[in-house]
Parts: structure tokens; sequence; C-alpha cells
């Protein structure tokens, strides 16, 4: 029986970072039962402390999302891989935007993904997106980094 650990770190300093993370959690849970998974389980840290690689007895989780908001851009430096990268791990970098996005959301995304190929990451298997804080965009992104997952 497939289960699924998804790991989400988030600027908990930036309003929309929060509300998008939440959507994309729970698109994320919704997706995975659909999916198959028969747990899945939301390992929540903050993008601004100290982060630690999953414990050496773990594989750790299956995706890693970053959550960093436009109203919030010097949190985009927090993101990297923790630990050694692992080729069967998806990344996602999410930067939530407002209803008017600033024109350099994009520059910021383009950032993110650059600082987690730049930690050993392979540019495949990032997922970036911009999102607003609108549950049905936010499963949308969801689903499809589920289905970019292979069931054990």
């Amino acid at each position: 029986m497939p289960q699924a650990t998804i790991g989400i770190l988030v600027d908990y300093e930036s309003p929309l970072a929060r509300r998008v993370a939440g959507d994309v959690w729970s698109g994320l849970s919704r997706a995975a039962l659909e999916a198959g998974f028969t747990k899945t389980t939301a390992l929540w840290e903050s993008l601004r402390e100290t982060q630690s690689a999953a414990d050496p007895g773990e594989r750790g989780p299956l995706v890693r999302v970053f959550a960093v908001g436009q109203d919030r851009p010097d949190a985009i430096d927090a993101v990297g891989a923790l630990g050694e990268p692992d080729s069967s791990r998806l990344y996602g970098v999410v930067v939530a935007v407002p209803d008017r996005p600033s024109p350099l959301a994009g520059s910021l995304l383009y950032q993110g993904v650059g600082r987690l190929t730049a930690s050993g990451v392979r540019a495949g298997m990032v997922e970036p997106a911009l999102l607003h804080a609108v549950p049905e965009e936010c499963e949308r992104y969801a689903r499809r980094i589920l289905e970019r997952l292979k069931l054990p």
C-alpha cells in the first residue's frame, strides 16, 4: 500500500505563502487519495529556520515544496536541497502572488529554481509555479506534482 510524505517548507512571515501552502496541501492530500496512496503525511517546516535532512533511517519526503510569497521576496534565499539531493524526489518551488502580481514574480521563481539546481537538484525534478491563493489553482498544481510521482 503506497504512502506519500510531503515536506512543505513555508515562509510563515508571508501571509500569501501561508495561504497558498495550505491550499497546495489540501490539493495534494485529495489528489494523493485519488491516486491510490493509502496515507499522506505532511511535514511542515519554517523556510526561514534552520533546516535538517531526513533522519538517516528514513527515506524522507517524496516531494519537498518550498512556498515563498511575493510580499517577502528575501525568503527565496532559504530555498535549497536539504542533505544530498535524491534523484527520485520532486521539488516544488511556489511563489505565492496577489491578484495583481509584480512583474518581478517570475524572476523570483527563476531564482528559487536556480538555488535548487545549484545545490545539486536536476532541473527536471523541479516543478515551479506562480500561484494565487485560489484553491482550484493550487489543486491543479498539486495534481501535476502527483502525476509525476511513480507509485512504489
